[in-house]
């Protein structure tokens, strides 16, 4: 019997009816002649753990599958491709298209505030929406645009750039509107006076024109919320009909089943059959029978229909072909839906993808807010298309929500990842992983898509979850112990840990943490292997503060001397605290010896001043996870991010530089920089802790709403004003910081006098003052008469309370003024 060679390949559709062989053959026998009892699986679908040698084993059962590496086949262990591990390094995916676009973007919106970042990571700006007034314009001309709408008012002596100007999508209006949006809280007021007046002199077509006030909210980026603002179009490629003419009703009804069954494509694609007609025919044949195809692709020619039909015994006797659907080729129809997608606002990213397989041509953009997005995909679906009235265009809100994480935690946490987009895949989530489009290959961007908002925000919850990872626990606290703090024996144990049990272990040495990233299986015994680890390490760490002076020695030579002498794993180089430090992770003898080099400052000439290369320019040991920055220094990522949030707490304003030469270096990184060495979580991080940085070091400009857990700002004004906390409606008084509504400054501290007098009482019994620039409370236990304010951070003299930005001239103050800083002698070690 002559086998079927469609079951050969695994895609004989007919099963037990087929007319064919079903049956295996051998590969080095006639095909024609096999014998072989047929397999339980066609060899196209055998397992991925078939013998390799077998003959008919899928060839692409060797090809790694790119799906399976991103975390999202939805084949599973049905995929003819491999699944293996470690196949990973054979595919190398592209970037996300979408990143470079997103790059800089460095405005974030914290506590109702939009925050502008520069370089360092420090804030440039803020804006509250106090700042802002809106107001709407109706009447204008259907074709009105930004540009139009600018002009148009500066006949009547308003200034503005078209980016203020926003036309909201109005299909089929006679008129159209325009919101404008000024960081100016009397604009709106100046704009409904000033058209009022003079809108006749704008001529006739202006005379309906109109201005009102309208709500000035802000919105900005928030890395860590759910975002809204991509658009997915898609519509209908041309196509054609073709009619295919046979002499007999078996020869059709054949063809319309082998169509039916795929054994039939026309160009690589499937196309819709219908059931085959009787039609009247010529003198010799009576009747004739007409088998329509629809749907073929607009470019398709008789001979293309001709080869799709392999079989001889079915050639058609004619083919006859309509004309196609629409003439437009795909790059002026995927132009025109993007230009309709600027109809409704401004865009940030667009992509038209047209030329992809199947029988739909999509588009994709991006707006800049999330409003217009929200438009475009209601007041343009299902909108006939431009190019072909009588086809629909389908729009559809893409919810996006996106990470950035280590390729090596990316790996231990593949597992869980896998299994939770089994969750997603079955919402009709959409999961890829990208290589980082930064230098390297350090970390992998993650992005979870949908259609349904609420569906991609719990998958991001879960994802959060899983790239939080596991804090090791010991009754109820975070398992940690002094010696993690350096890369002594305790650290060298830990990665021993991590190497047997297959997991990865990040230690948190600000939060004085541990993380664990690992499968299920594999990570409670390294939780066992790290509480037993931990139990049986000597916790006891000395700790050298330093001088100014006793730190530059430090950085010349002085920690190199001490690590030559005592070891490197038992040494740290703190520089990030305040004040800076050396950890001994040894013996009390070992601190001992460390001390009397410190306060000797001797150095030895043979001790080398600069570090080597591959040491890190914080702890000044090996790297470990090294990052490398444009200035050429490197640093093991946890003192990177260490660095980076240690930023603020120094004297000055937050600002992140390089520590590279000792010191010496002081090169400012780059937002974009920053943001291509951290994961996403840490950048998000330094910057939500350069806004509370600089909320807290300005006081006088910018207050924090007093409800407790709250989080909302104010701006600080010098005379009495009010205002509403747009999160819990408190009413503030943002002179005095009180809640007084309905009464003024004065008479609320007059009723409140007799707490205040109580209050004022008692921190006088304790020695408490207020910081005479922010008004903390500060007690002063010992020490002497230099005080820094933990609120403002100013340096304050004690004794009259006098505010300096620096420490250096409070100390020339306290010693004019005062006789003295209060202290005979002060040991800083």
């Amino acid at each position: 019997m002559v086998p079927c060679k469609f079951f050969i390949v695994g895609k004989c559709k007919r099963g037990e009816s087929c007319h064919y062989s079903h049956e295996t053959t051998n590969s080095n026998a006639n095909p024609l002649q096999s014998t072989q009892p047929v397999s339980q699986n066609p060899p196209a679908l055998r397992t991925r753990g078939s013998d390799p040698a077998h003959p008919t084993q899928d060839p692409r059962s060797q090809t790694p599958c790119f799906y399976h590496i991103q975390g999202n086949c939805r084949n599973g262990s049905a995929c003819p491709y491999s699944h293996l591990e470690g196949s990973e390094q054979k595919v190398e995916a592209t970037p996300d298209p979408e990143e470079k676009q997103n790059y800089n973007n460095f405005t974030r919106e914290f506590c109702g505030a939009l925050a502008q970042f520069e370089h360092g990571a420090q804030v440039s700006k803020i804006s509250l929406p106090t700042d802002f007034s809106a107001a709407r314009i109706n009447g204008l001309p259907v074709d009105s645009s930004p540009e139009s709408v600018a002009t148009l008012l500066s006949g009547v002596g308003i200034e503005l750039t078209p980016d203020c100007v926003r036309i909201p999508w109005q299909n089929g209006a006679p008129q159209t509107s325009a919101d404008i949006k000024v960081e100016d809280p009397a604009f709106a007021t100046l704009l409904c006076t000033k058209l009022g007046v003079k809108k006749s002199t704008l001529g006739a077509q202006f005379s309906q024109l109109e201005a009102i006030k309208t709500p000035a909210g802000i919105s900005g980026p928030n890395a860590r919320r759910v975002e809204c603002k991509k658009v997915e179009c898609s519509w209908d490629k041309p196509s054609r009909t073709a009619c295919l003419n046979f002499g007999n009703e078996d020869t059709a009804k054949r063809v319309f089943d082998k169509f039916c069954s795929e054994s039939y494509r026309v160009l690589d694609q499937t196309v819709h059959c219908n059931i085959p007609t009787r039609d009247g025919g010529g003198w010799r044949n009576p009747y004739t029978w007409t088998l329509t195809l629809t749907d073929l692709p607009a470019d398709t020619a008789e001979k293309d229909i001709r080869s799709a039909i392999h079989s001889p015994h079915d050639s058609p006797r004619n083919i006859e072909l309509g004309e196609p659907s629409y003439d437009a080729d795909g790059e002026l129809t995927g132009a025109s839906v993007i230009s309709l997608l600027h109809g409704v606002g401004q865009i940030e990213w667009s992509q038209p993808n047209t030329e992809l397989e199947g029988k739909r041509a999509k588009a994709i953009a991006r707006f800049y807010e999330e409003a217009d997005a929200r438009e475009a995909a209601r007041s343009l679906h299902n909108m006939p298309l431009p190019f072909c009235e009588n086809m629909e265009l389908t729009t559809h809100l893409v919810s996006t929500a996106k990470f950035k994480v280590a390729t090596t935690i990316f790996s231990a946490v593949k597992p869980r990842i896998r299994t939770a987009s089994q969750t997603w895949t079955e919402q009709h989530l959409g999961f890829k992983a990208y290589p980082s489009a930064g230098p390297g290959k350090q970390y992998r961007v993650l992005k979870i898509e949908g259609r349904v908002a609420e569906d991609v925000a719990a998958a991001k919850e879960t994802m959060d979850k899983i790239l939080d990872g596991i804090t090791v626990m010991s009754h109820d606290k975070p398992l940690w112990t002094p010696s993690l703090n350096n890369n002594g024996s305790a650290f060298q144990k830990l990665k021993q840990i991590q190497r047997h049990h297959e997991v990865i272990i990040i230690r948190n040495r600000r939060k004085e943490e541990l993380k664990l990233y690992g499968s299920p299986e594999k990570c409670p015994g390294a939780e066992s292997a790290i509480a037993d680890m931990i139990n049986a390490e000597s916790s006891t760490v000395h700790i050298i503060k330093l001088k100014p002076e006793d730190f530059q020695w430090a950085c010349s030579g002085g920690f190199k001397m001490i690590a030559t002498t005592l070891g490197r794993n038992i040494t740290t180089f703190d520089i990030v605290s305040t004040p800076k430090r050396i950890l001994i992770g040894g013996s009390k003898k070992e601190y001992e010896t460390a001390l009397r080099i410190v306060r000797k400052r001797e150095l030895k000439l043979q001790v080398e001043t600069a570090a080597a290369k591959e040491d890190c320019a914080v702890c000044l040991t090996e790297a470990e996870n090294p990052v490398f920055t444009r200035c050429n220094h490197v640093y093991c990522i946890e003192c990177f991010e260490s660095l980076c949030t240690a930023a603020g707490s120094g004297e000055k304003d937050f600002s992140i530089s390089c520590y590279g030469d000792m010191g010496k270096c002081q090169v400012v990184f780059g937002l974009e920089e920053l943001h291509e060495i951290l994961s996403s979580r840490a950048f998000e991080d330094i910057l939500e802790a350069s806004f509370a940085s600089h909320i807290q070091r300005h006081p006088q400009t910018f207050c924090y709403c007093p409800k407790p857990d709250c989080g909302m700002i104010y701006r600080a004004t010098s005379t009495m004003k009010f205002s509403t906390c747009a999160k819990c409606l408190t009413v503030t008084c943002t002179s005095c910081h009180n809640p007084h509504e309905g009464k003024t400054c004065a008479e609320y501290k007059d009723e409140a006098s007799g707490d205040y007098e109580a209050r004022e009482k008692v921190k006088k019994e304790l020695g408490i003052k207020d910081c005479s620039k922010c008004k903390t409370p500060i007690e002063k236990i010992g020490g002497c008469n230099h005080i820094m304010c933990s609120g403002c951070r100013a340096h304050l003299c004690w004794v009259c309370l006098k505010a300096f930005s620096e420490s250096g001239p409070c100390y020339d103050h306290m010693r004019a003024e005062h006789g003295g800083i209060g202290l005979e002698h002060l040991n800083y070690i």
